[in-house]
């Protein structure tokens, strides 16, 4: 089948004041392939983001490493911080929204531990009931992009009154987010807490220990430079992302890609749709 070059337009929204302490990102995707009937696959890394993705006009369908056949993903989907890699496989037009929380802050809107998303993307159906479905059809009855950007924002502002207010550790999971390779002991002094009690914490926050949150954070900065920047030398991606050496750089790829750099390297280069955004770059 020979895949048309898709027309893609991506809107990233400015966040309301009230919703900074809770959302990082909002960014509307609109891709257009025509008529033409497509079956185009992109990786989607581990990650250290908690995300809801809302699936407009078409149902998407994933495939984890290791699986054999790609399953239907559902429209609104929650996903926590993961360290499986998958697939994801797209065959017609579609529109979607991504939500990205700030670190902790899914847990913050659920008010469920993070253990329970972890590594794995759950119907928001599911979890939190049948108002998804409402936001779903006020979503697709949007006539325009800054009306979905609306409805989406005015939901999550509806929900502030029941969203316990950002404490200390959420600010401090904010900066090892962008600062992954600060000590721990830092970390749980800015959330003004026990290195005991901040690791317990994360559990439930992150749905991981901070030091693997960290460990994926790197790889995935590592992963969205060589993504941009094929040409990059094995040495400089491995400085610029933070990594102490090669062997550190290299034995985070086997584990969390489950390919060597050098293979990433090369489906990279034979992927024509990239699902998984650099939303910090955009």
């Amino acid at each position: 089948m020979n895949n048309p070059i898709p027309n893609i337009n991506t809107e990233q929204c400015k966040i309301h004041p009230a919703l900074r302490s809770l959302i990082r990102h909002i960014v509307i995707i609109e891709a257009d392939f025509g008529n033409i009937p497509v079956s185009i696959e992109g990786n989607f890394m581990p990650s250290p983001d908690q995300a809801m993705f809302i699936n407009l006009y078409t149902r998407f369908k994933s495939k984890r490493s290791g699986e054999d056949n790609f399953n239907t993903v559902t429209s609104c989907t929650l996903i926590g911080a993961q360290i499986t890699p998958f697939k994801l496989l797209v065959e017609e037009s579609h529109k979607a929204v991504s939500i990205i929380f700030q670190p902790g802050g899914l847990n913050r809107f659920l008010n469920i531990p993070m253990t329970e998303l972890f590594d794995n993307g759950f119907s928001a159906s599911e979890v939190i009931g049948r108002e998804i479905g409402e936001l779903l059809d006020k979503s697709h009855d949007a006539i325009s992009l800054h009306e979905l950007d609306g409805i989406v924002q005015s939901y999550f502002l509806g929900k502030l009154a029941k969203i316990n207010e950002a404490l200390p550790i959420d600010f401090a999971l904010q900066y090892l987010l962008a600062n992954y390779n600060t000590s721990m002991d830092r970390i749980a002094e800015m959330a003004c807490m026990s290195i005991r009690n901040f690791e317990r914490k994360c559990k439930e926050r992150l749905g991981m220990p901070a030091k693997m949150y960290a460990r994926i954070a790197r790889f995935h900065k590592a992963y969205k430079i060589l993504e941009s920047r094929p040409i990059i030398s094995w040495t400089d991606l491995t400085y610029e992302s933070g990594y102490y050496d090669q062997t550190h750089f290299i034995k985070d790829f086997k584990e969390f890609a489950r390919l060597t750099p050098t293979l990433v390297h090369k489906e990279l280069s034979d992927e024509h749709t990239r699902f998984q955004l650099d939303w910090d770059r955009m």
